[in-house]
């Protein structure tokens, strides 16, 4: 019995330790990613990942980009549209201010078409609509210099019920004021803008129909909804 005992003392002793540190990568890994206060660059592992994946993977002239956050990312772009010239070069949890740090490598191969959807995880930090306006006016500016023949559509940003982090006040009023400036942007740019926010809208939030279960991502339908809104622009069947 005293042997038992002092060997679960003994294991306790070591164990311990060990799952104190297990606990704290947990809780420094979840920290990680949670969504930063500004609009600095996005640095959690997983933007790690993917940044390192996309400047190894090549894009040339015939390629259509899409940029943007997690909406971007769970978009299943290739095989929507049956392509494989269309790229994914959406990060979860990205804001204006991470794009800006990695459009270079994409810009520099000359795309076809780029495909911008970013803001919400900035309006959601507590930056403000203008300061997202001039940052996608950088990107703008920065694809029209490097590559003047790539053809640039501005997406909307999607409609939540979702509170700002901080001050806990509904973000949607945020979410129409930056969607005027960004259509007022793509007119003045010479930019397409791709109006989802209406087509998504339903009361002061996302449309349960294409609601994935959290109020803020899409679902199958959505992404489909998302797909038929703009596939009159992949097929180029549009005149610019």
């Amino acid at each position: 019995m005293k042997k038992m005992l002092l060997a679960s003392i003994v294991l306790n002793i070591i164990c311990l330790p060990l799952a104190s540190m297990y606990l704290v990568r947990k809780i420094q890994f979840y920290n990680s990613l949670a969504p930063k206060s500004t609009n600095f660059p996005n640095e959690n592992i997983i933007w790690k990942i993917r940044n390192s994946e996309f400047k190894a993977f090549e894009i040339d002239s015939n390629s259509i980009v899409f940029i943007g956050d997690s909406q971007t990312q769970n978009f299943e772009i290739a095989e929507a549209f049956n392509d494989i010239h269309v790229k994914n070069r959406g990060i979860a949890l990205d804001g204006t201010a991470s794009v800006l740090s990695r459009i270079n490598y994409i810009v520099d191969k000359h795309p076809r078409k780029i495909f911008i959807q970013i803001g919400i995880n900035d309006l959601l930090s507590g930056v403000q609509p203008r300061i997202v306006t001039n940052d996608v006016n950088k990107m703008i500016k920065q694809i029209k210099s490097v590559s003047p023949q790539t053809l640039i559509f501005i997406q909307s940003v999607f409609p939540t019920s979702w509170n700002k982090y901080k001050d806990q006040k509904p973000v949607l009023n945020n979410i129409v004021e930056l969607n005027k400036h960004l259509q007022a942007l793509s007119d003045k740019s010479d930019c397409i803008y791709v109006n989802l926010f209406s087509l998504l809208l339903k009361g002061n939030g996302l449309n349960p129909r294409y609601d994935c279960g959290d109020g803020l991502h899409l679902n199958g339908q959505g992404y489909l909804l998302w797909r038929d809104c703009i596939k009159q622009f992949i097929n180029g069947s549009i005149a610019f």
